[in-house]
């Protein structure tokens, strides 16, 4: 089902959305035992794509390695509400496997926009929107993603943070359970804090933004992966359909 009245105001005023146990336990317990497996092959494998820091292990294009993580990407839980945020002409743009360690030395990622098109505001405009999956808990300690609420309607000049996101005012942290998620407009403005627990942090990430972009190099699916595309939402996301013409919503 799409939003709720009460999420549709939530998600429009901060530009986040917080779901509550998207994956049930059964689907988790199949979910990170798939994501167990694709990391072990990746570290298996230095040529795999991906990066491997001591901030982050990044496994990309994660959907390549398991069916389980693939169907993912359609969950019925999660795809209406990025529907509902995005449009009817939603497809992937990147996909990844994120493990931050323990105790971690620096942040990944500062401060940032994942949108941003100089010269151009239009706070009516979705561009992307991401949608994390946690597969562990994630408390303050544990390096969950800093988000400022609302940042996706500022204006250019808008004065923002630029420091350690622990001392910023005015952030929203992104916590929760194993099998809660979260969504965000692209245009919120948010960035990736320390983990400074003992404990890894694992998310998997699903960006979705409109057929007519191009997915981001090295994200291009496999003859393999769109393969198993079977209804037209499915290949769509994929990217299997026109730029331009009738979008899903007209095939539903």
């Amino acid at each position: 089902m799409a939003m709720t009245v009460g999420q549709k105001l939530s998600y429009e005023a901060n530009g986040f959305l917080i779901v509550r146990e998207a994956l049930d336990p059964e689907l988790l317990a199949s979910v990170q035992a798939a994501s167990a497996r694709a990391e072990d092959v990746w570290r298996s494998d230095e040529t795999l794509p991906g990066s491997r820091g001591a901030a982050l292990n990044q496994v990309q294009a994660i959907m390549e390695y398991d069916d389980v993580l693939l169907n993912l990407l359609w969950n019925p839980v999660m795809l209406p509400l990025v529907r509902d945020a995005l449009g009817d002409d939603l497809q992937m743009i990147d996909h990844d496997y994120f493990i931050t360690p323990p105790h971690t030395p620096h942040t990944h990622a500062g401060w940032h926009f994942d949108v941003g098109l100089t010269g151009v505001y239009n706070p009516r405009s979705v561009m992307m929107v991401k949608v994390f999956y946690l597969l562990t808990d994630v408390n303050e300690d544990s390096g969950g993603t800093a988000l400022i609420p609302g940042s996706h309607r500022f204006l250019p000049d808008t004065p923002l943070p630029t420091g350690n996101p622990r001392e910023a005012e005015g952030v929203t942290q992104m916590t929760g359970k194993a099998g809660d998620a979260y969504l965000f407009n692209g245009r919120c403005y948010h960035a990736a804090v320390n983990n400074d627990s003992d404990n890894a942090r694992r998310v998997l990430i699903y960006n979705y933004g409109h057929r007519w972009m191009k997915m981001w190099p090295g994200y291009e699916p496999s003859e393999a992966l769109m393969a198993k595309a079977v209804t037209p939402m499915q290949k769509q996301l994929l990217g299997m359909s026109p730029a331009y013409g009738s979008d899903v919503a007209m095939l539903d």
